[in-house]
C-alpha cells in the first residue's frame, strides 16, 4: 500500500513539473501561472463561464515489495474551466489533481 502511494506521488509531481510556465490574466485583472493551486486560481480569477471534471488514466511504473517492478493504472482528475475574454475569445485552464498544468488560447464563442 505504501507503494502504492509513493506512486501516486510520484504521478502527480510528475504532471506538476512537466507543465510549461504559462500565465493567464483573469478577467478581473489578476495574474495566474501554471503550478498554482486550484483554490489559489479560485481566489485570484472571477467564476469561469464553464467547467468540466473528469479523470484521465495513467500508467505508473512502481517497485513492488519484493524488488520487482510493475505497473499500475493511476487515474488523475482533471479540471478544465474555461473563460471568455472579450466578446469571442475562449481560455481553457486545465488542472491536474488540483494544480494548474496548462492554459489553452484558442476556440471562438459564436
Amino acid at each position: 500500500m505504501k507503494s502504492f502511494l509513493a506512486v501516486c506521488v510520484a504521478v502527480i509531481t510528475l504532471y506538476a513539473s512537466q507543465s510549461w510556465a504559462d500565465n493567464f490574466r483573469c478577467p478581473n485583472g489578476n495574474i495566474v501561472s501554471t503550478g498554482d493551486s486550484i483554490s489559489t486560481v479560485a481566489a485570484k480569477c472571477d467564476p469561469p463561464a464553464s467547467s468540466f471534471r473528469r479523470e484521465e488514466p495513467v500508467e505508473a511504473e512502481f517497485t513492488r515489495v519484493d524488488g520487482r517492478t510493475g505497473t499500475r493504472t493511476v487515474y488523475v482528475e482533471v479540471q478544465e474551466w474555461v473563460y471568455n475574454q472579450g466578446s469571442t475569445l475562449l481560455h481553457t485552464l486545465i488542472f491536474r489533481n488540483g494544480i494548474l498544468s496548462e492554459v489553452r488560447t484558442g476556440g471562438f464563442v459564436q
